[in-house]
């Protein structure tokens, strides 16, 4: 099982909590757009871009995985920290086990294969949005909320001020 929030945060010592920002996403006619518009708005000149697209990136993997398979986001958490931030989504799922604690790359053990030796066709269409958080995020986590659960990706911001 992935960490809880508390954990992940004790975990990348991002020091005191500065800043919160929540945003509603029920109802929203393109909740995707809205949660990277305001990943967008509130990290510029936060940290360089290319950390500002890590995080934009992120946050569209877990909306969009709250849409596909929680019955839709509730709201982006945005959590302010003295070096580092954090990226929740709510939704209304409720099963936490089935999230991996360490996802996988459905290609990561073609190194000796190649590219050439699969079919596009054949490959999954769903199952890599976590990898991809594991990746950008300095660390992730799940747990449970009242009526679902928190997606939570941190980012450590320390030293990376544009």
């Amino acid at each position: 099982m992935p960490p809880t929030t508390a954990e992940l945060i004790k975990d990348q010592n991002f020091g005191y909590l500065v800043d919160r920002r929540t945003f509603s996403l029920i109802g929203v006619a393109e909740p995707l757009e809205l949660a990277r518009r305001k990943v967008r708005e509130a990290l510029t000149d936060q940290t360089d871009e290319s950390r500002v697209d890590d995080a934009v990136l992120v946050t569209d993997e877990l909306v969009a995985n709250a849409i596909r398979h929680a019955g839709g986001p509730v709201s982006l958490n945005l959590d302010f920290y003295e070096k580092g931030v954090t990226v929740g989504v709510v939704d209304r799922g409720t099963d936490t086990t089935v999230i991996p604690a360490a996802p996988v790359c459905f290609l990561a053990d073609l190194d000796d294969v190649g590219l050439g030796a699969i079919s596009f066709d054949s490959l999954p269409e769903d199952g890599q949005g976590l990898f991809l958080v594991a990746q950008f995020a300095t660390a992730w986590g799940v747990e449970r909320t009242t009526f679902g659960k928190v997606v939570t990706a941190a980012f450590d911001l320390a030293g990376s001020i544009a």
